[in-house]
């Protein structure tokens, strides 16, 4: 099996401490819905935090840490599928978000939806705007893009990444 990559160990950290986080908080809205009360409230509000906490903390720490796993082995064990990048940042007061539109050459129908991609570590910037030569790493099982790898460094998907259109 690959080693995981440097790149995706603080997402993956991230989302495992954030997800326990949530969960904790799920666990003491649930203490707090059975606790005696003096006050009287309802604890259906309690209740309901809980039960959507503990479903989000665990499809994230179920989830997410699967869907990286599976894109690095794909990464590392499949030929990338030929194709063109053009990068966008996109910057705001709140978040900034690197975003691929990618075509392939057996889609004459144009390029896909924007693609969410992890923030490299490699210096990106200096390629903003212009179109790259680029492999697709697309999950053969669901047709889903993985991950973009370019001569410069691997561009990690969000997970659930754009469906690439089968080859004909």
């Amino acid at each position: 099996m690959a080693r995981f990559p440097p790149e995706l160990r603080r997402y993956r950290l991230v989302v495992v401490a954030s997800s326990l986080f949530l969960a904790g908080a799920g666990g003491i809205a649930l203490h707090a819905a059975f606790s005696p009360d003096p006050v009287g409230s309802s604890p259906i509000p309690f209740v309901l935090f809980a039960a959507v906490a503990f479903s989000v903390s665990g499809f994230a720490l179920f989830f997410v840490p699967r869907w990286y796993r599976r894109a690095v082995h794909l990464v590392s064990t499949t030929a990338p599928l030929p194709g063109r990048a053009t990068l966008t940042l996109e910057e705001d007061s709140e978040s900034t978000s690197l975003f691929a539109t990618v075509s392939t050459p057996e889609a004459p129908d144009g390029p896909m939806d924007r693609i969410a991609l992890l923030m490299p570590r490699w210096a990106f910037r200096p390629f903003l705007g212009r179109p790259l030569v680029v492999g697709l790493h697309v999950d053969p099982s669901s047709s889903r893009l993985m991950a973009i790898s370019t001569e410069h460094g691997l561009l990690w998907c969000m997970p659930m990444g754009c469906v690439v259109r089968p080859l004909a």
